[in-house]
């Protein structure tokens, strides 16, 4: 492989309609391992109270556990990720991937694009750090198993 994550978060809001317990169960639904959840208040646009869960992994072991369970979880959804890896790559070469935090608390990995989501934001970093080298190497990591 020609390049490595740097970090993953791997976040989700709590709204004010649900419980954080039952939030965080889902997050642990795609852990291979123990995790420490960070949590941060914030209001929401009316002025709802909304607790934001973020897990950040920076050891390398973390990472690659964590990575390789991810994609054995989506197995047959990774062609779906491949195929739109243009759009889950950013200008800071962060892969974007989002699961659907519902169906995660009842222990299902499915891909969402939009609403209640948890987002995994992975940094990836290729030398040279050109587009097209980071798309080949996102593409060699759903290909891990």
């Amino acid at each position: 492989m020609k390049g490595k994550i740097e970090w993953i978060r791997v976040s989700a809001m709590v709204h004010s309609t649900e419980d954080r317990e039952k939030v965080s169960q889902a997050l642990a639904t795609i852990f291979p391992f123990e995790f420490e959840i960070m949590v941060t208040k914030a209001t929401g646009h009316y002025g709802n109270p909304i607790e934001y869960l973020e897990v950040e992994l920076k050891k390398n072991k973390e990472i690659q556990d964590f990575w390789k369970n991810l994609m054995n979880l989506l197995g047959v959804q990774k062609e779906e990720i491949i195929s739109s890896l243009e759009d889950r790559i950013d200008e800071q070469n962060v892969f974007h991937i989002r699961l659907d935090k519902q169906k995660a608390y009842l222990g299902e990995v499915k891909l969402a694009s939009r609403g209640d989501t948890i987002a995994i934001k992975a940094k990836l970093v290729t030398f040279p750090a050109k587009r097209e080298k980071v798309i080949e190497f996102a593409k060699e990591l759903c290909m891990i198993s």
